[in-house]
């Protein structure tokens, strides 16, 4: 589903920049008529001479900049995502997809664990160095939780509470079962 949608975007075509066809004039009439058609300009002109040899030069306005097409999009499909908006870059995609696999794995529902996802988004754009054990790699079993690593980690040894597990926490026996985030050294 995701994967078809970044398809569509990294193939994005730009608008098509070759003259219309031009209209033909009135047939069976004497006088000529308006031959016309429609073009992008070819280029950005540098100075426009007017009869009398005065120059103009063009200033862009928004109509000019909206004609020309941007081929940016087709080249980074990030260029309109974080930090630029609030939309998911690429790599910000990619970990939430790995974490919604990693957390309905290890027992939590889909909603649930899409509302984690995303709240790790945020997490990792604030710089926040807080885990989920369900990013841990010594958690354990999948609805009934046990830490591999319970000494390190300063918790019992058996059956995690399920608060603790989808809780926002520092742990020194933590280990990334995940893709690290941004923060961490991942481009986007």
């Amino acid at each position: 589903m995701m994967g078809a949608w970044l398809a569509r975007l990294k193939n994005q075509k730009s608008p098509d920049t070759h003259a219309t066809k031009p209209t033909k004039p009135p047939q069976g009439e004497e006088k000529a008529g308006f031959v016309g058609f429609v073009a992008y300009p070819p280029a950005p002109f540098a100075k426009i001479k007017l009869g009398d040899g005065a120059a103009i030069k063009p200033q862009a306005t928004a109509a000019n900049e909206a004609v020309q097409p941007d081929p940016a999009p087709a080249t980074d499909p990030d260029r309109y995502c974080w930090p630029h908006s609030e939309a998911m870059n690429t790599a910000e995609i990619d970990a939430f997809m790995a974490r919604l696999a990693r957390f309905t794995d290890k027992g939590a529902s889909y909603d649930e664990a899409e509302r984690l996802a995303d709240a790790l988004v945020a997490r990792d754009r604030q710089g926040d160095d807080r885990r989920l054990c369900l990013e841990c790699a010594h958690l354990q079993g999948a609805g009934r939780w046990r830490c591999g690593n319970w000494r390190h980690a300063d918790v019992g040894r058996e059956a995690l509470a399920r608060d603790l597990v989808l809780m926002l926490q520092r742990c020194a026996g933590f280990a990334a079962s995940v893709n690290p985030p941004l923060s961490e050294g991942r481009q986007p």
